[in-house]
């Protein structure tokens, strides 16, 4: 085995025991310059196992990944996530009860819908996450928001735990925007927390309408928590490009895909 494949398989261990590392500490470990890390993480050995932002790295999808921080994973894919955000946005309608699940998307939806105060000041948003709390007061804006309390993660910077899932039990939404961990080939939506499955299967039950929000760097993968299918949504936003069979199945569903 080549000096180089060698590194590289030791940057996986290394990311193996740390939710997330910078550049230049992992570089000092393997004893390497920062430029030979990063065009290890492109290699085509790495590229899909680690995500970057912010002169950090974490691996992408492994049960470690679910301690990577809000702050780091909302800066992956920043642009897809935006284009993402956009399409969800135009979703909405005057007068609706919204309810925007914290994850990577969340704040960056409230950030659109920020730009159209009419349609902002006419919905209530049902939500978990403090980060989108930060930014209607940061911003102050005038709407009507439901909070869902609960167990607090000053890490992930949201609610979590049964209180948070009995809160949201007994409320009725039209729609909701969610964001799984991970979907594998047979279309099964997973969560690397026990709580995050719970609260998304509770959103689903008090919704109308359930908008799933996906980034291709979630597939084909799986966590540990089975939380639904995407056949169980009204709505796919994605970059994915499903194969046929996969297409076939989800339009029989009556599931409607909409490609960013």
């Amino acid at each position: 085995m080549g000096k180089v494949t060698l590194r590289r398989k030791k940057i996986i261990e290394v990311l193996s025991s740390n939710p997330i590392i910078s550049l230049t500490d992992l570089a000092t470990q393997l004893d390497v310059t920062t430029e030979t890390i990063r065009n290890d993480l492109k290699s085509e050995y790495l590229v899909d196992k680690v995500v970057q932002a912010h002169g950090s790295v974490a691996l992408a999808h492994t049960t470690i990944a679910r301690d990577v921080p809000y702050s780091f994973r909302k800066e992956v894919n920043s642009e897809v996530k935006s284009e993402i955000a956009n399409q969800a946005c135009q979703l909405i309608s005057p007068g609706q009860v919204v309810v925007i699940e914290h994850n990577s998307i969340s704040v960056l939806l409230v950030h659109l819908l920020s730009q159209n105060t009419e349609l902002l000041n006419s919905i209530t948003i049902i939500t978990n996450s403090f980060s989108i709390m930060q930014y209607i007061q940061e911003k102050q804006l005038d709407i009507h928001v439901i909070f869902l309390g609960g167990t607090f993660s000053l890490k992930q910077e949201n609610s979590f735990g049964s209180t948070t899932v009995a809160q949201m039990k007994n409320l009725r939404a039209d729609i909701s925007f969610l964001s799984p961990s991970a979907i594998n080939e047979k279309l099964e939506i997973t969560a690397y927390k026990e709580q995050d499955a719970e609260l998304q299967k509770e959103i689903m039950r008090s919704c109308k309408k359930n908008v799933l929000l996906i980034e291709k760097n979630k597939y084909p993968e799986i966590a540990m928590w089975r939380v639904n299918l995407a056949t169980d949504y009204d709505e796919i936003i994605t970059e994915l490009s499903f194969d046929p069979e996969q297409e076939k199945y989800l339009l029989q569903n009556k599931v409607r895909l909409i490609r960013i």
